[in-house]
């Protein structure tokens, strides 16, 4: 049964719930979240100003290439930090490890891609034959995703979101720069892009020395600390990989299926309904952190969490039925006329998903990640082969009824009584 909301009732209330660590950490990686988005969208927009369409492609192009080989490059060590900052005594050891390996292995990866590019995507074989490109290529990728490291798993796991906020106003400054490198083309909206993502790690380093004064960022791997953590990493890594999958795969198979045109009006749906899963998921980390430094306090929280979730979600479900042709009206009257149906019924997913969240950070927290590879596995599974299945005679539709059907069923089998009474 899902519990009653709780909405505060006057400012002693409200001031207690915002200096309250689950829902105050929360609120600032939503608001991180939001605000990376809002400076990509700003990005884009001054780059396509000021830049060539070729210029914007192929750097579009580049910086997808970074984010997939930083995504995979994470290794499920965000998620392991959460976990395990808040127990170890040799948090720094922890902290490093972690980097050295993600960097070593981020590394690997890139040098892979340059390697082998003229396979698996020639049109980016330019990253290769420019010398000052591929320089930039090899160290903005392989920093990528420390700096993920330090906003979703150092701060997160230290209770001290705010940090990860501050990382993301420092992204900000890639507005800034990127009007003043037309005359490199490409190369300049990729550095613009990738020089901040430094900048950001470089200030996420000296914001960990202002939580652990004795912080040193020094590179180095701890047997102890890689035997404890890669016995948890690897499934929230596989996990990850599930959790992100429809994100990448659908798009592809709208436009293979139905076609460029309604690929877009979905792909404007789908990034919409994304937005609202910022509230389930970074919540969910936020309890993560939480019940990882007490776990007697897990099944409280746990709820405390869901109520939370459930008002903003129902108040932004609410708001999309009632105004969301009018925001898809800013993308043009095709998109309100084309969008919105499958808008609405991708956002009644994000009802489930919440749900199948906060079963998955229960889990984590008890060390048990089999159910969380499952819950991820099984949504990605059913929503693509669903959407294949549905979409060839629904249209775009059958894609939000996949997405739909895919939590739901993963819901049920979970059961909503394995929540409440873990």
């Amino acid at each position: 049964m899902i519990p009653k909301i709780w909405i505060p009732k006057n400012r002693k209330e409200l001031k207690q719930h915002l200096n309250d660590p689950l829902f105050k950490n929360a609120y600032f990686l939503m608001l991180s979240s939001l605000t990376a988005a809002g400076s990509g969208f700003f990005f884009w927009l001054i780059a396509a100003r000021f830049y060539s369409t070729k210029d914007l492609g192929l750097a579009s192009a580049i910086i997808a290439a970074m984010g997939v080989i930083s995504m995979l490059s994470l290794l499920g060590l965000d998620i392991s930090l959460v976990r395990f900052l808040p127990e170890r005594k040799d948090k720094i050891e922890l902290i490093n490890t972690c980097l050295t390996i993600s960097f070593i292995f981020s590394l690997t990866l890139t040098m892979t891609f340059i390697a082998g590019i003229e396979l698996w995507s020639p049109s980016l074989s330019i990253i290769r034959e420019n010398k000052s490109l591929l320089l930039l290529f090899i160290v903005f990728t392989a920093i990528a995703p420390l700096h993920g490291l330090q906003s979703s798993g150092v701060f997160v796991g230290f209770r001290k979101t705010k940090y990860s906020f501050y990382q993301t106003i420092a992204i900000f400054l890639r507005l800034v720069i990127v009007p003043f490198l037309v005359a490199f083309g490409a190369m300049g909206i990729y550095a613009s892009y990738g020089l901040t993502s430094v900048l950001a790690f470089g200030l996420g380093t000296f914001l960990i020395s202002k939580v652990s004064s004795s912080y040193k960022p020094i590179p180095g791997i701890k047997r102890e600390v890689v035997n404890d953590i890669f016995r948890f990493s690897p499934g929230n890594y596989i996990a990850r990989i599930f959790e992100m999958l429809p994100t990448f795969v659908l798009p592809i198979m709208v436009i293979n299926i139905l076609g460029a045109e309604k690929n877009a009006y979905f792909y404007i749906a789908w990034h919409i309904s994304m937005l609202l899963l910022a509230a389930p998921r970074w919540t969910s980390i936020s309890l993560l952190a939480e019940g990882s430094y007490s776990q007697e306090e897990l099944r409280w929280d746990t709820k405390r969490a869901a109520k939370f979730i459930f008002l903003l979600l129902g108040v932004a479900i609410i708001g999309i039925f009632l105004f969301g042709k009018y925001l898809l009206w800013i993308f043009g009257e095709e998109y309100a006329i084309n969008s919105f149906g499958v808008l609405l019924i991708l956002v009644l997913g994000s009802i489930p998903f919440a749900i199948n969240a906060l079963y998955a950070t229960i889990k984590r927290v008890q060390k048990d990640v089999k159910p969380v590879i499952y819950v991820y596995g099984g949504i990605a599974i059913i929503t693509i082969l669903g959407s294949y299945l549905l979409m060839q005679s629904m249209g775009i539709i059958g894609v939000g009824v996949a997405w739909v059907i895919g939590n739901s069923v993963v819901m049920c089998g979970i059961g909503l009584k394995k929540i409440w009474r873990f």
